[in-house]
């Protein structure tokens, strides 16, 4: 069945940081273009037959399983080649839109795979049901679910040859390492000896899951676990902190711990009425 909803947006919902303007459902969906782009930010998730998409003078095919992001103002056209041309979409605004699909690797509007699809059709056809609940603040129910859909996607989302959530689980055996050794001397040789591969590779899909450093990764599992520490063993000294979170110097310790907490040890400890 067919289906399209535009939620009535209260003031107070457009000032929301993600916010849903529209959703819907295509058994057989019709051809769209757009010279001028559409003003909201959407994505299709196709569930049968395939099109093409062309955004731009750029033509790309898309399959049942695939899904195609456009970005507002990008003028783009698309129509199937292989009917039924079964979509499920949506559309969302807010501050945060942009962030979050730049998270997720996407940066322009295209073809996108998903390691999950199921997933991802499970949190469209929720936020759907959603619009038909008739549930109080239904803004901020709808926001809720569009954010949870956006942090899914970063996971699951195929930009290059592999998904987020793929490198994280390749990641594990380094990431229980480092729990395990966070008060030792750990090296990136260590890391990447264990899942036998190289320092370089390691950084790399450090990169692409953590969208970060190895290294930096240890300082801030150290950095939780001395917070941890000043929780359970209010009379320890920082000095003693340092040690048994793995760092040799308290003073490279406390210039860690306000780079990354934004105030030193002591501060932390005071506004948690810690002594």
């Amino acid at each position: 069945m067919d289906t399209m909803v535009f939620p009535t947006l209260t003031e107070a919902d457009t000032t929301l940081p993600l916010y849903l303007t529209s959703i819907g459902h295509w058994n057989n969906q019709e051809t769209i273009d757009r010279p001028d782009g559409y003003p909201h930010f959407q994505w299709l998730q196709v569930m049968n037959g395939a099109g093409i998409l062309q955004v731009g003078e750029h033509k790309m095919s898309v399959q049942a399983g695939q899904g195609f992001c456009l970005l507002p103002g990008d003028p783009h056209a698309y129509y199937a080649t292989e009917e039924p041309w079964e979509i499920f979409w949506l559309s969302f605004r807010g501050d945060l839109s942009e962030t979050m699909l730049r998270q997720a690797g996407i940066k322009q509007s295209g073809v996108y795979s998903t390691a999950d699809h199921d997933m991802m059709m499970t949190h469209m056809k929720n936020i759907y049901a959603m619009t038909q609940s008739g549930r109080s603040f239904l803004g901020l129910e709808c926001s809720k679910l569009v954010y949870m859909f956006l942090l899914d996607l970063m996971k699951v989302i195929l930009v290059s040859s592999q998904s987020a959530e793929h490198h994280i689980l390749k990641l594990k055996p380094v990431l229980k390492y480092i729990e395990d050794n966070y008060d030792k001397l750990i090296t990136i040789k260590d890391l990447a000896a264990c899942i036998d591969i190289t320092p370089q590779y390691l950084c790399l899909l450090f990169k692409k899951a953590l969208k970060m450093r190895p290294l930096e990764y240890v300082n801030r599992e150290r950095i939780n676990r001395s917070k941890e520490l000043m929780f359970h063993e209010s009379d320890i000294k920082m000095n003693e902190i340092a040690r048994r979170v793995g760092f040799d110097s308290p003073s490279y310790f406390s210039s860690v711990f306000k780079r990354l907490e934004g105030l030193s040890p002591e501060q932390f400890k005071k506004i948690h009425g810690m002594r």
